[in-house]
């Protein structure tokens, strides 16, 4: 005698019919199904991030568009620098230019 359990009720699988007991084997491939699935998509994000890693490294050898080059300024050229902002090139219309004179009296 076997023993099936169904939303946590006991039937003996005996007892039960061949249309039943097709459902459960039905049901049965679909979640064999389902594991396998999902094993490839975890495979495939696995896959992803990998892919994406090296594609980070390859285009650091490239420019991109639209970018100057930022001139490295050593610590010791710098006097004091509370925050810097990068902006795009949409904002740099918004930006209000200051005279010399406006900075040191900022200062």
């Amino acid at each position: 005698m076997g023993v099936v359990k169904i939303d946590g009720k006991l039937y003996d699988r005996d007892t039960l019919g061949q249309d039943v007991i097709n459902q459960l084997a039905a049901m049965q491939q679909c979640d064999h199904k389902i594991i396998g699935w999902n094993m490839d998509v975890a495979m495939a994000q696995t896959a992803r991030v990998v892919y994406a890693a090296e594609l980070n490294l390859l285009l650091e050898q490239y420019a991109v568009v639209g970018v100057e080059k930022v001139e490295v300024v050593e610590a010791e050229e710098v006097d004091e620098v509370d925050e810097v902002e990068i902006l795009s090139a949409e904002e740099v219309d918004e930006v209000e230019v200051l005279e010399a004179e406006e900075i040191e009296a900022n200062r």
